[in-house]
C-alpha cells in the first residue's frame, strides 16, 4: 500500500494553484492524476511538498524501483505536469494516459515537462503499433479521446486499438493490463470530439473515478480545467445517454482550482450547473479546491482561486469545502486524504508524516528562503 494511507483513497497535496493528485486502489497499485511538483518555499512559504521525492518514498517496489501503475495527464499545462520529466527518470511507470488532441491544441508553447510527456507518450505508441498489442509495463500507453490521428499517413496509424483507446462515453476498468474492474472504474466524460472544446483547458481529459468494492466505494469527479459550457456539455451527453450514475460523486475537485468560470459567465451566476452537481451530491459529498488559501474578496481579472466560487460550492456541499493550500500549513505539511473504510468514507491527513527526502528538499528551500533578499511570506491566517 502507497505508505501513509490506509486503504483506497484519493489523495490531494498542497502543490499551490495547480492539480497533483494520487488515487491508491490497492496495495500495488497506484494512479496518478497530474503533477506539479513546486517548493514554491521562497514564495508562499513552506507548506508545498515537493511531490516526486515523495512519490518515489512513498510507492510500492516493483524490481527494486518505485512503481507507478498509471500516469494520466489532464492537459499540458505547467501546473499539471511540472515535474513530469523527473518523474519518469526516478521512477518506473506501467502505462500512460494521453489524450493525443490536446497537443495538436498546442503545438508551440509547450514547457519541457509537457515536452516530456508527448516525447515519452509517442515512443510509447510507436513501440505498441511495431508489436501490434500490449508493449507491457514501462511500453504502455492508452489513448483517449476522438482523434483523425488513426488515420492512413497519421502518427499513430496502426495503433491497437483494442484495449488501449478509450473515447468520451466509455469506462476504463484496466489498471497497467491488469484487470480491477472489482476495484477501480473511470468513466471517461470528456474531451469531445467537436463543440466547445477547442481551447487547451477545454480539451481537458475528465473522469468520474470510483474505487473501493462492492460493499463500500467512493466516487470521484476529476474535471481538469474545463469552465462553464463544456461542464454543462458533459450534464447534458450523459444525461441523454442515461448514465447519470456516472455523474455521482463524494468527491469533487473543483474545476480549474475553484475557478468563477465553472459557474459564471460574463459575471453572470449560471445556477442551472450548480444545480447538476448538488444532484449529483451523494450522501457524503466533499468539494476540494487544489490551490492555494482562498483570499478574503477577488479584484476584477484575479486568477484562481475565487472566492465568489467557493462561496457557491459551499452553499451546495452536503459534508466540507476543503482547500489544499489551506489544510497545509508551515507548520505541517500534509495533503488531503479521502479513504475508503468500512464505516464510510473518512476524510484524514492530519497524521500523515512527509517522508525524509521530501523534508530534507522543504528544509533546503526554506533555508534559501531565509537567506534571500525577499520580504517573508509565511502565512498569517486563513481566507
Amino acid at each position: 500500500m502507497f505508505a501513509g494511507v490506509s486503504g483506497p483513497s484519493f489523495v490531494f497535496w498542497p502543490v499551490g494553484c495547480g492539480d497533483t493528485t494520487t488515487i491508491v486502489v490497492s496495495n500495488d497499485e497506484v494512479v496518478q492524476i497530474d503533477i506539479n511538483d513546486k517548493v514554491m518555499a521562497a514564495e508562499k512559504g513552506n507548506e508545498h511538498i515537493p511531490i516526486v521525492d515523495e512519490l518515489v518514498e512513498k510507492l510500492p517496489k516493483r524490481g527494486g524501483k518505485p512503481y507507478l501503475s498509471v500516469f494520466a495527464l489532464t492537459h499540458p499545462d505547467l501546473d499539471h505536469c511540472r515535474g513530469f520529466k523527473d518523474l519518469l527518470k526516478r521512477v518506473t511507470i506501467g502505462e500512460i494516459w494521453h489524450t493525443p488532441r490536446i497537443f495538436r491544441e498546442s503545438k508551440t508553447d509547450l514547457s519541457p515537462d509537457a515536452q516530456a510527456f508527448r516525447d515519452e507518450a509517442r515512443r510509447r505508441a510507436e513501440r505498441m503499433i511495431a508489436v501490434n498489442g500490449d508493449a507491457g509495463p514501462g511500453n504502455r500507453v492508452r489513448l483517449i479521446g476522438y482523434s483523425n490521428l488513426f488515420q492512413p499517413g497519421e502518427r499513430y496509424h496502426g495503433f491497437p486499438k483494442e484495449g488501449f483507446y478509450t473515447r468520451p462515453g466509455q469506462s476504463i476498468t484496466k489498471i497497467d493490463g491488469v484487470e480491477a474492474g472489482d476495484r477501480f472504474h473511470a468513466f471517461v466524460h470528456a474531451p469531445f470530439k467537436e463543440g466547445e472544446a477547442d481551447a487547451r483547458n477545454e480539451t481537458s481529459l475528465a473522469m468520474q473515478v470510483t474505487i473501493g468494492n462492492s460493499q463500500q466505494a467512493m466516487r470521484g469527479l476529476l474535471l481538469g480545467d474545463i469552465s462553464y459550457p463544456v461542464l454543462m456539455q458533459i450534464f447534458q451527453q450523459t444525461h441523454w445517454h442515461g448514465n447519470d450514475e456516472m455523474l455521482k460523486w463524494n468527491v469533487l475537485l473543483s474545476p480549474h482550482h475553484c475557478s468563477k468560470k465553472a459557474m459564471y459567465e460574463n459575471d453572470v451566476l449560471q445556477q442551472d450547473v450548480l444545480d447538476e452537481f448538488k444532484a449529483c451530491q451523494l450522501n457524503v459529498g466533499y468539494i476540494v479546491a487544489s490551490s492555494d488559501e482562498f483570499p478574503h474578496a477577488n479584484s476584477s481579472g484575479d486568477n484562481p482561486p475565487h472566492r465568489r466560487a467557493r462561496n457557491r460550492y459551499e452553499e451546495i456541499v452536503n459534508t466540507g469545502f476543503v482547500c489544499t493550500g489551506e489544510f497545509s500549513t508551515p507548520e505541517k505539511v500534509r495533503p488531503i486524504i479521502f479513504t475508503v473504510t468500512g464505516n464510510g468514507i473518512r476524510m484524514g491527513g492530519d497524521n500523515y508524516a512527509i517522508s525524509e527526502s521530501a523534508r530534507h528538499t522543504l528544509d533546503a528551500a526554506v533555508a534559501a528562503a531565509r537567506g534571500s533578499s525577499a520580504p517573508p511570506t509565511a502565512k498569517v491566517g486563513f481566507g
